[in-house]
Formats: structure tokens, C-alpha cells, sequence
């Protein structure tokens, strides 16, 4: 408290009326309080997400930051990202069901030739019989 009350004179002090949230600075108490510091983190993080290591970081931050939790917290996690994968999945799975692709069609078998007409390739002078 001292600490916050200190920072709170030296912005007033010079001149900042408003306090300026960043990652050092805030300290989360409340529970809205930590929303609001899981959405600095998530904009700290949102530069690097085209990168081919950010989901390598985002399991390292997970398994760090679930090290000193019970597993019944563990798994109460694990079912929040479930919903997200899941939420995800419908989303990616409604926006390709309009693009889909027509598969080609099969090749069918003509049926409306004529019957009769045995003319042509079998139709030799030398009436062979291996019998």
C-alpha cells in the first residue's frame, strides 16, 4: 500500500492525472483487476502471434503458470480451452462449408450402346478353333 500510495504522489506530483496501466505498474487485486492484467499480458503478446514459436511460448506460459495450482483448477482450465478449441473448430468449419469444393463427378459406365453390333476388332475371316 505504501508502495501505491508513493507512485500515486510521484504521478500527481508530476503531472499525470491519469495512471497509467502497464504490466510493471498495475498490481491486480481484485478479480476485475485481474481481467483487466490478462488483457495487458494478451496485448503484451498479440505482436508476435504470426511468429513460429508463439504457440511453443503459450504452452511454456501455460505450463508455468499451472505449475502451483490443484488439479481440480488444472482441469477447470483444460475445460476452458476445450470450449475454445471447440469454438474455434465451428467457427473454421462454418467458414469453409460455404467455399466447398464440388467433387468431380464419377465416371459412369455407357450403358446405351447397341447390343447387337459385334462388328469390328472380332470379326476375322479365319475362323480359329483350338478345339
Amino acid at each position: 500500500l505504501v508502495e501505491e500510495a508513493d507512485y500515486q504522489s510521484t504521478t500527481e506530483l508530476f503531472g499525470k492525472n491519469a495512471i497509467e496501466k502497464t504490466l510493471d505498474t498495475f498490481i491486480p487485486k481484485s478479480e476485475s483487476d485481474f481481467l483487466e492484467y490478462a488483457e495487458l499480458i494478451g496485448d503484451k503478446l498479440s505482436p508476435f502471434q504470426k511468429s513460429f514459436h508463439y504457440l511453443t511460448m503459450v504452452k511454456a506460459i501455460i505450463r508455468h503458470a499451472m505449475g502451483p495450482l490443484r488439479a481440480a483448477d488444472a482441469k477447470e482450465i483444460a475445460s476452458t480451452v476445450q470450449t475454445i478449441s471447440n469454438q474455434k473448430l465451428k467457427t473454421e468449419k462454418e467458414a469453409t462449408v460455404g467455399k466447398k469444393k464440388t467433387a468431380p463427378k464419377k465416371k459412369q459406365l455407357l450403358v446405351e450402346a447397341d447390343e447387337n453390333n459385334y462388328a469390328g476388332a472380332y470379326d476375322d475371316v479365319d475362323d480359329y478353333d483350338f478345339m
